[in-house]
């Protein structure tokens, strides 16, 4: 196995959960499938990743099937090294078969021509022990963890997500109190043909939805929260004094304050768009508050957000997760890559 550093069992983790929009209606997650082939294009990248194979369907004629894999971002985070696979390997792929396009499916399993295995789903091989039996990854490459664990100071630090736990991953589950307004909006929702399938197109709150790492930063009287996808950024101003915009923005005007650790945070004058990724709208009126409360050893950030949105919404909720600390992880660059999806 190339530059194999250790080997461990991998974090749970749902394959439909860590994409940018619901899969349910992309892939037939109740069916999996096996196609064995050789490897032609590997693309890592984000907000997904993609697998060219050259195989032979049941007649012997010889077909390409494209597999989606997680994003760069999650790879990084399982601690997958993106050199396991290689152009010209002999691998079997296990997953998820499209609804809509044939010779295409979400890879949730791979069969390694070394013979150990990828698993993005679970913590257990798809693959009989015989064939297989034995997951491998990579152990996860933190950089200047003395550096992050001297520099880190209460809520300003780097967070990252435990892909294992539903109470910190997904943000969003629905069941939302919907009025019939949004209930209108969302029976017109395409799930292979809409803008959250550009980059960049999540906003506040949808992108705290987010895997990827986020970072609070000081900077004067204002916080940054510096988030890995889509590159993004939120400004949380500390002054009662800021003066809000007159345009609604994509991740609208922020105000916040501590109450002991607790940093809460007041939005409005929010863009209207999408609020979940399931085509749930969100208007103008929407405003949030936000609670970021980290625990007493500074490991975990429990985070709560009510929502409120008279146009769409019957009455304020709440939703929950939380982020962990792993000092040593950063935020870097997104470069993502879109892809069709209306194929």
């Amino acid at each position: 196995m190339r530059k194999l550093i250790a080997l461990f069992a991998l974090l749970g983790l749902a394959h439909g959960a860590v994409a940018h929009h619901s899969t349910v209606a992309i892939y037939d997650s109740s069916r999996t499938i096996e196609v064995t082939g050789v490897v032609e294009e590997v693309s890592w990248r984000n907000p997904h990743g993609r697998l060219l194979l050259r195989s032979q369907d049941e007649s012997g004629e010889e077909v390409v099937w494209e597999a989606e894999t997680p994003a760069v971002v999650i790879l990084r985070i399982l601690g997958i090294g993106q050199d396991l696979i290689e152009v010209g390997d002999r691998i079997t792929i296990a997953g998820a078969p499209a609804r809509r396009s044939p010779n295409e499916m979400a890879a949730n399993n791979i069969l390694l021509a070394s013979g150990y295995e990828l698993t993005f789903v679970a913590n257990e091989p798809h693959f009989q022990a015989g064939r297989n039996g034995n997951l491998v990854g990579r152990s996860l490459e933190l950089t200047n963890v003395d550096e992050a664990i001297a520099s880190a100071d209460g809520i300003f630090r780097v967070w990252s997500t435990n892909m294992g736990d539903p109470d910190a991953f997904p943000l969003f589950k629905g069941g939302y109190p919907l009025t019939a307004a949004a209930e209108a909006v969302v029976a017109e929702w395409d799930p292979v043909d809409n803008e959250l399938l550009r980059c960049g197109t999540k906003g506040q709150p949808l992108i705290m939805i987010t895997p990827a790492p986020v970072e609070f930063v000081r900077d004067g009287d204002r916080i940054l929260m510096r988030i890995e996808e889509y590159d993004s950024l939120r400004v949380i101003h500390m002054n009662d004094d800021a003066v809000p915009p007159q345009e609604h923005t994509q991740m609208g005007f922020s105000r916040g304050r501590f109450d002991g650790e607790t940093l809460i945070v007041e939005t409005d004058r929010i863009q209207a768009q999408y609020f979940d990724p399931d085509g749930v709208p969100q208007s103008e009126q929407m405003r949030t508050v936000e609670r970021f409360t980290p625990s007493a050893d500074h490991d975990r950030l429990d985070y709560t957000i009510t929502v409120t949105d008279p146009v769409y919404f019957t009455e304020p909720f709440e939703l929950t997760r939380y982020f962990t600390w792993r000092p040593g992880m950063h935020v870097v660059p997104y470069e993502c890559l879109e892809r069709d999806w209306s194929g």
